[in-house]
């Protein structure tokens, strides 16, 4: 369906759904790249499988709208177990969880990853992003929806705006990511 005057574009769940597409297509180039280049130290094409099958399985959760369901479980699981008025304090304390959580892995992963493994890092940081944001939304927290649904730039949401970006990134990434230079093992 054709995007009608009044409704963004670019918010579109299909827009979305493509960009995951997109990224997981990038990342399994990548990897079949990676895997098909000259063997080395530090090669390693598993990454990028997995992080196409990450982005795909988030393409295939939006193409079907199935955060919008999840949530909507949540919602009514928490009406039928009568905590629903009380649900902000639990869902304050998710996203802190999930921000807490993202905030030490990317603390952790630029301080342990070793030399040979960085130039996978800035990817997995934008893949590992991606799924926090994602889980955040899928929180609905209201404090949050209201700043994520803001319209502020051409009309699109702040939120769409946030994983556009960072869909773009992940593709980006992928695509530009060379294949594997030969490195040789040190000598015993």
């Amino acid at each position: 369906m054709l995007p009608s005057i009044g409704v963004s574009w670019l918010g579109e769940s299909w827009l979305r759904t493509l960009g995951y597409a997109l990224a997981a297509g990038a990342a399994l180039l990548a990897g079949w790249r990676e895997e098909r280049g000259p063997p080395g130290v530090g090669r390693w094409p598993t990454f990028w499988f997995l992080s196409a099958a990450v982005l795909g399985s988030m393409a295939v959760v939006r193409a079907f709208d199935l955060g919008d369901l999840l949530t909507r479980l949540g919602r009514d699981e928490a009406r039928r177990l009568g905590w629903y008025q009380d649900r902000r304090r639990l869902q304050a304390i998710v996203v802190g969880a999930i921000g807490g959580g993202w905030t030490i892995t990317i603390a952790v992963a630029l301080w342990l990853v070793p030399e040979r493994r960085r130039r996978y890092l800035p990817a997995a940081l934008v893949t590992f992003s991606l799924m926090c944001f994602s889980a955040v939304r899928l929180i609905s927290l209201h404090h949050l929806d209201a700043l994520l649904e803001r319209r502020e730039l051409v009309s699109v949401q702040v939120g769409d705006w946030v994983e556009l970006v960072l869909l773009a990134l992940a593709v980006a990434l992928a695509l530009l990511a060379r294949p594997f230079a030969v490195q040789r093992a040190p000598a015993p």
